[in-house]
């Protein structure tokens, strides 16, 4: 759902939408050979806080108008599913959202783009306000530099902040070019709240942000680190679970859907073969899995993944351990 909340935008949805869909995400089974939800409206209204029924059928005509979901309507407008053994056909009536897993790869591109046009817009925004203060501290009626504090006060696009810039002097603003000696490439946490892992506060979360450091901290005891099965996977992520298109039974389902997984949270494949290379195909893959429970406090999860699997954080780091810890968690949580 981090990924639909940031490119709900660009595909005109709203947070109440959003909302609905995360419901409707909800009621599907994490084992299940289909992606057919048929909870009742009733339910659906239950886990939305109460909304009603109408606004759920006005979400759902959106949600379909965006190509995220087929509504499959029986004749009584129920939802069910009906099987025919003998022939091994199935009917199933109710809201499919085979589209919204089909898209999944595009959804993640395009979130990768806001998230860069999120952090250009921050860094032109920030390079104007600076420019503009040198200026007016020497010439408080410069109209340009008054004009830019001005426009600040807008939602500007990339195009815009260009074109203020231009009308200021931005001599001695220019920032160092980032370098990491021992990760070459790799951008370092904004700072923000935090050590060298930046997260995000949030009030109400299964894993508190000082325990989704903890968890990702290098491993000193080297006990539990034999590999996990696919079934303690599953019960420790389930935000993974849910972006499968299939069932996972096997190491070879968790390998192939982490690589799904990885460029949906900003990890790209050169940092993904390095990760593997160190770790093996399913210590890669268990740590792509463990990123998505919460990575969504994690301000750059490239950078991030890159310095517990291979950089400057990698040296004694677990991630069986890491996944052991999450399933704590969630068995806390439950």
């Amino acid at each position: 759902m981090a990924l639909l909340r940031k490119v709900g935008p660009r595909l005109g949805l709203g947070a109440p939408v959003l909302a609905t869909l995360d419901a409707m995400l909800s009621c599907l089974p994490p084992k299940r050979n289909h992606h057919t939800v048929f909870a009742s409206n009733a339910t659906l209204s239950f886990r939305l806080n109460g909304i009603s029924e109408r606004t759920i059928r006005r979400h759902t005509g959106v949600l379909q108008e965006a190509g995220l979901l087929i509504r499959r309507d029986s004749a009584n407008r129920k939802r069910f599913v009906r099987h025919n053994a003998q022939v091994g056909k199935v009917l199933r009536f109710g809201f499919d959202l085979t589209p919204l897993f089909e898209r999944l790869p595009e959804i993640a591109r395009q979130a990768a783009e806001v998230t860069q046009e999120q952090e250009t817009l921050a860094y032109l925004r920030t390079k104007i306000r600076a420019a503009a203060t040198a200026i007016l501290d020497t010439d408080p009626e410069h109209e340009a530099a008054l004009a830019a504090r001005r426009m600040l006060r807008r939602k500007l696009s990339i195009a815009q902040c260009e074109t203020l810039l231009d009308g200021l002097s931005t001599d001695g603003l220019e920032a160092e070019t980032e370098v990491d000696p021992v990760e070459p490439g790799a951008r370092e946490m904004t700072g923000k709240d935090g050590q060298n892992v930046r997260h995000h506060h949030r009030s109400k979360t299964e894993i508190t942000d000082k325990k989704a450091g903890e968890m990702a901290q290098p491993v000193t005891n080297r006990a539990d680190t034999q590999p996990i099965s696919v079934a303690e996977l599953l019960a420790a992520c389930p935000d993974a679970v849910q972006f499968s298109p299939g069932e996972i039974k096997t190491p070879r389902d968790v390998i192939a859907h982490a690589r799904t997984l990885a460029p949906m949270i900003g990890i790209d494949d050169s940092n993904y073969r390095q990760a593997q290379d160190r770790l093996g195909p399913l210590g890669a893959a268990a740590t792509v899995w463990a990123l998505m429970q919460f990575h969504d406090r994690i301000n750059r999860v490239g950078a991030y993944f890159r310095s517990i699997t291979s950089g400057t954080r990698s040296r004694d780091f677990d991630p069986f351990r890491l996944v052991r810890r999450l399933a704590l968690s969630q068995g806390r949580a439950a």
